[in-house]
């Protein structure tokens, strides 16, 4: 089959149109916000701690609402990055903050921080 250059633009159209109908529709494979990786290291109850000392000492990020959207800017964009990549991304750009001894991605400080919202 010969593949002319108006067949090739239908074609790559085709893909444009196919790939970005999946991001926009796929469903994300990532963790949910308020499950932090940090639960398979630390265990439930030390990622409650640190997100109890979290709210404690970021007052403006205390509700769930703020903390779930913060870490959903933080995680967004063009190509949709993930949670993981975000808390990647901000160790990498020095976004950190200690929490009760513990140097963290911001991301990471906040999804420990909605976690401690959620119930045990």
């Amino acid at each position: 089959m010969a593949l002319d250059r108006r067949r090739f633009l239908q074609l790559s159209a085709i893909g444009i149109a196919a790939g970005l109908t999946d991001l926009g529709c796929a469903e994300r494979n990532d963790r949910r916000l308020d499950q932090p990786g940090l639960i398979d290291v630390l265990g439930p109850q030390r990622v409650r701690e640190l997100g109890t000392h979290y709210r404690a000492q970021t007052p403006a990020e205390r509700d769930a609402e703020t903390l779930r959207a913060k870490i959903s800017e933080a995680s967004s964009g063009l190509f949709h990055k993930s949670v993981d990549d975000a808390i990647e991304d901000d160790f990498e750009n020095g976004r950190t903050v200690v929490v009760d001894g513990w140097v963290l991605a911001v991301t990471e400080a906040r999804q420990a921080a909605l976690f401690a919202l959620s119930r045990p």
